[in-house]
């Protein structure tokens, strides 16, 4: 008889150093440290003393350890704000791009440093018994941290991918014909010659990015001793599990290893009733059911008055009643069947039998959400990996993408009724967009275990066994091996000089050919 070892009761560590996150970045790992705690493990969550648990709600951790925050939390508040007015309904030129993206990596950096400032915490965590890191990658904080306590860990991907930190990290492919590399991109699985180009070319930008996110933080490998001989992408690849929220539904067929599971619908769950006012609101809608409109936690409205006047203009214009999330000043022309709130309980209206359409900005716990209630969608994506989930929805037939910098009555009203009424002619046969995303919601539901068992699971099946059975030899290959580049090299010089020598013998035969037949004539 083979007796396994015990799992219950395992210690989880998890490091939360981000200063710009919303609590809706940690939706998913909230959820699934929850499901590590009601499984009887002990979950530790390390932040910083003014973040403190936002985002991680009673009953998703054991205990908490604070460190130090050295940033003003109005100041990162303001930044976040101008970022978000600037990146929301703006079309960015290269320089503000750029210079928004180092302000961000330059706050992930030194929010980062608060915590290897505190050496009290730090000999706390070493002289403790972890059996896991949980990782995001979005700070090499968490990486480093896992290595510095010689634990092993799981990284967790919110969404399809992180340019900087992809699948080529853990020897995943990703042909270039048919997977989509830039998740800020429209790229689908059906590609033209130039588009393959571009995305044969996009991962050169993600090695840039990886540079750029990374370099600041070899001074934390040097002063702890953290295998300074060794990249981030290296540390990276280390992983015993890399847990990505996509799903059948919300990614294109293409191929996995082992230690890449995916589990997207991690937050998604049974609704639960609505507020009373709220739930009278909705059954007031009759027939015709309900909109919900809301753009993330991280966008309070509409960056211009104007913008917000035409969403009332078309909405009033419309038979459904309208839930607009909404923090900001309201607009002048507001219908009777419109009406705002400051929070929406998101997965519980999508799942309501009287929601008929979801306007959204392409976050990935939304479309998710979307897809598991079998929702169709109007996108209007406003920045980073909402592009590629905004194609993902169109291209698979569950709704329709809107440009943020061309959104007129005109249009928006055209969007809006096509996805609610008229027939899909993206796709072969016609569908409607409704049944389009109940088709998808079916196959999203259709698997044995539900997305926060399966990811349970298996982190606790590499605490039980490890993860060489899972990790393939290619996460520890360099690029010439993994490619096979210098095989190549080594056929390609061996047939030259076989062709080489060939042409040595064939200019020798021609010679000893040409000096016979001369020798020949002068005898004749």
């Amino acid at each position: 008889m083979v007796v396994l070892p015990s799992i219950s009761g395992r210690n989880i560590l998890t490091v939360t150093t981000n200063s710009m996150s919303s609590p809706s970045h940690y939706m998913a790992l909230s959820t699934m440290t929850g499901g590590l705690v009601s499984r009887g493990h002990n979950v530790t969550i390390v932040t910083n003393d003014i973040k403190r648990l936002t985002g991680f709600p009673n009953g998703t951790f054991s205990q908490a350890l604070y460190f130090r925050a050295s940033y003003d939390p109005d100041e990162i508040a303001k930044l976040m704000d101008e970022m978000t007015k600037v990146t929301a309904f703006a079309s960015m030129g290269l320089f503000e791009s750029i210079t928004a993206f180092t302000k961000f990596v330059k706050e992930l950096h030194e929010s980062c440093l608060d915590l290897w400032k505190d050496h009290k915490l730090l000999q706390i965590l070493k002289q403790s018994h972890f059996d896991l890191v949980l990782v995001s990658p979005l700070s090499a904080c968490d990486v480093l941290m896992s290595h510095y306590l010689e634990v092993p860990f799981v990284v967790i991907l919110p969404s399809i991918r992180v340019p900087f930190f992809h699948e080529g990290f853990i020897g995943m492919p990703y042909p270039s014909s048919y997977v989509p590399f830039d998740i800020f991109g429209t790229l689908t699985d059906e590609m033209s010659f130039w588009e393959r180009l571009k995305n044969l070319l996009s991962p050169l930008g993600g090695h840039v990015m990886e540079y750029i996110c990374s370099k600041d933080y070899y001074d934390i490998q040097l002063e702890h001793s953290i295998h300074p001989d060794k990249t981030i992408r290296e540390l990276y690849s280390k992983a015993s599990l890399w847990l990505s929220h996509v799903s059948f539904g919300s990614d294109f067929p293409r191929p996995y290893t082992p230690n890449f599971v995916p589990i997207g619908g991690l937050i998604s769950h049974p609704i639960k009733p609505l507020p009373k006012d709220m739930e009278e609101f909705v059954q007031g809608s009759g027939d015709s059911g309900i909109i919900v409109f809301t753009l993330g936690s991280a966008v309070k409205g509409l960056s211009k008055d104007e913008l917000t006047e035409t969403f009332a203009a078309v909405f009033r214009k419309l038979p459904q009643r309208i839930l607009w999330r909404h923090n900001d000043k309201p607009p002048s022309n507001l219908g009777n069947n419109t009406k705002l709130f400051k929070w929406l309980p998101q997965n519980d209206l999508v799942g309501h039998p009287k929601t008929r359409l979801l306007i959204y900005h392409g976050g990935s716990n939304g479309v998710l959400e979307s897809i598991c209630h079998g929702v169709p969608m109007v996108i209007i994506p406003l920045l980073g990996d909402q592009v590629s989930h905004a194609a993902r929805v169109q291209k698979k037939g569950m709704g329709l993408m809107l440009d943020k910098g061309n959104i007129t009555e005109q249009n928006l009203m055209a969007i809006i009724q096509e996805v609610l009424n008229n027939p899909n002619h993206l796709v072969r046969y016609f569908y409607r967009y409704k049944e389009r995303a109940q088709h998808y919601s079916d196959i999203h539901n259709d698997l044995p275990m539900t997305p926060l068992e399966r990811a349970v699971y298996w982190i606790e099946h590499v605490m039980k066994f490890g993860d060489q059975h899972l990790r393939p030899r290619s996460a520890d290959m360099n690029s010439l091996e993994l490619y096979m580049i210098d095989v190549t090299v080594f056929l390609i010089v061996v047939l030259f000089v076989g062709l080489y020598i060939d042409y040595l013998i064939l200019r020798k035969c021609f010679a000893c050919c040409r000096g016979n037949s001369i020798t020949k004539s002068k005898k004749e």
